[in-house]
């Protein structure tokens, strides 16, 4: 009896059908389909981000065409850990499918909560709190003809977590992101009984995390660059302000610890980190002495040396955070001279150039800058070759599908799969869509679905076509646009603001007369708004809101970032 037509074949009723709709030829938008009897299970659904080479897009998210079509087959989603990688898309999903509820370990399940609750981009905000039932770990979940348990791992994440899915067809293991730690800054292990009770009674198929195959021996544990991070710290004579993975609990719980011992006050800002310490804290993931805690509003009242700004973005993007910083663009703080920058993070391929910028820029600044693997400042959150290979004979698979990683990731890891003992026809090095089917022991690729990654603009809340990416990719020239303002005493604008705009691709667009008339809109309310409030605005305080103002607007209506000047003046109009 034949279930789901695919691009070539039928996907069988009695048969198991592992469909992955993202993470097989990138890091993250990670969403795998498992189907048995016509019946759906999704794990994970994560985000992806893009390269700097497709204007106006902010998130990569997985294709859910063929979910669309057959919705009323869909029993949960299951999730495993709270990276973006891995959960991102949850709200994206919701918008689009039908999904009966969602289970994840409770960190996870908070984290979603906080992030999702009266926060989303439609008319109709989402309550996702209603969606999701929190799991133990150590228990079975039945999920239509699938029984599940999480299994704990070792990352960088809170109750991370991989999967043992017991179906008719055999038990399958989903390692998603891990690592081996043997000094976890939390004291959760990895289950390795849990993973080598599984191998012992048959595992059926491996899909395994490959992102760090390229590297030999063992990830360092997150807790061994903890010296090198509060040495950095130690040194600073002014302000530190540190940019990190915003839900890398383990490395928030360092900074912490290190802020203590050094004798300064926290303060966090930024969209995701905020809900990651809020989730961590609540869910005890997180522990330190309330009275390190300051906000924004105290870093006028401390002195330099006993501050600590640890920044993070709406999405936890952490390179794009630090150039926020670099360049004037953050919304709470600015650098000055004297300041020092820890970046305790990774530089995702094709960034390298794009990190030397940011550092020429805070050189300009009279700002320290530290960073780097090299440094001990940043360790991987994903396993090294050994571990990978242990992974392997824990489990002792049947069959192998290397996941998690970019295209070399994904064929490194599959010859590292057949060096280690497994037979060549025995290993499926899969793309994205390609269907893995499993019947009678046996398992062959049976055709493939629709998987093209969705492309998703934040600011309009929509998806973005391939044809209007590639029209911006021809006004791609992101210019400069220059507002300047005439002030009196009273702070009332004299006359109209002046808007100039050169060397920019969407000069030559329709839009550009309509938004400029936006713009100006937008700047005298401001300065009307700041004129009239309790508090005396000083001239860089109009000139960042008129910043970040216009550039929200040309962003989110012209898919264009555009370098912003504000000039602000203030001229004398009474006579003598």
């Amino acid at each position: 009896m034949s279930q789901i037509a695919t691009d070539s074949k039928t996907i069988q009723h009695d048969s198991l059908a592992i469909i992955p709709l993202g993470g097989q030829g990138e890091l993250g938008q990670l969403l795998w389909i498992f189907m048995y009897a016509g019946q759906i299970m999704l794990v994970d659904a994560g985000a992806a981000y893009p390269s700097r080479y497709l204007p106006g897009v902010d998130l990569l998210l997985p294709n859910t065409n063929f979910l669309e079509a057959n919705q009323e087959k869909i029993k949960a989603l299951i999730l495993t850990n709270g990276h973006e990688e891995h959960s991102g898309a949850v709200s994206y999903l919701l918008r689009h499918l039908k999904i009966p509820k969602i289970l994840a370990p409770k960190f996870v399940s908070q984290l979603l909560s906080q992030s999702v609750v009266g926060a989303t981009d439609s008319d109709s905000p989402l309550d996702v709190a209603s969606f999701i039932d929190t799991i133990e770990f150590g228990k079975q979940y039945g999920i239509g003809p699938f029984e599940v348990e999480w299994l704990p791992v070792n990352n960088a994440i809170a109750d991370a977590s991989g999967l043992k899915i017991e179906t008719p067809c055999g038990t399958v293991i989903y390692t998603s992101s891990f690592k081996l730690d043997q000094t976890p800054v939390d004291d959760h292990n990895l289950d390795i009984h849990g993973f080598a009770r599984a191998g012992d009674k048959g595992v059926t198929l491996l899909i395994s995390d490959s992102a760090g195959v390229e590297y030999e021996g063992y990830t360092p544990s997150e807790a061994s660059i903890q010296s090198n991070l509060e040495s950095a710290v130690s040194s600073a004579e002014g302000r530190v302000f540190v940019v990190f993975p915003g839900t890398n609990t383990h490395r928030l719980q360092l900074f912490f610890d290190i802020a203590e011992s050094t004798g300064r006050k926290v303060v966090l800002t930024g969209d995701s980190l905020l809900k990651t310490a809020l989730s961590a804290a609540v869910t005890g993931n997180l522990k330190y002495k309330r009275e390190l805690e300051a906000s924004l509003d105290d870093l006028d009242k401390l002195a330099d040396e006993s501050v600590m700004v640890i920044l993070s973005g709406i999405e936890d993007d952490p390179l794009n955070v630090l150039n926020d910083l670099a360049f004037g663009e953050n919304a709470d703080v600015r650098l000055k001279e004297g300041d020092s920058l820890i970046y305790s993070g990774p530089i995702m391929p094709g960034k390298t150039r794009f990190l030397a910028n940011i550092l020429d820029q805070l050189l300009s600044l009279g700002v320290t800058i530290i960073h780097g693997y090299k440094q001990g400042l940043h360790v991987s959150k994903h396993a090294s070759r050994e571990e990978l290979k242990l992974m392997l004979s824990l489990t002792k698979p049947r069959y192998f599908l290397p996941s998690i990683g970019e295209g070399r990731h994904i064929m490194h890891h599959a010859a590292l799969a057949i060096e280690w003992g497994m037979g060549t026809d025995s290993v499926f090095p899969i793309n994205n869509g390609e269907v893995l089917e499993i019947k009678n022991g046996i398992a062959s690729l049976a055709g493939s679905v629709e998987a093209e990654a969705v492309l998703f603009n934040r600011l309009q809340g929509e998806r973005v076509t391939t044809f209007s990416v590639k029209e911006r990719k021809s006004l791609s020239h992101e210019g400069v646009v220059t507002v300047s303002v005439l002030l009196d005493e009273e702070r009332k604008m004299v006359g109209r603001p002046g808007i100039t705009a050169g060397a920019a691709g969407f000069l030559l667009t329709d839009d550009w007369k309509s938004v400029s008339a936006q713009i100006e809109a937008q700047v005298e309310e401001i300065v009307e708004n700041y004129r009239t409030g309790k508090k005396v605005p000083s001239i860089g305080e109009i000139k960042n809101a008129i910043r970040e103002n216009v550039s929200r607007t040309i962003r989110g209506n012209l898919q264009s970032k555009p370098t912003i000047h504000a000039v602000v003046h203030e001229v004398s109009t009474s006579r003598h």
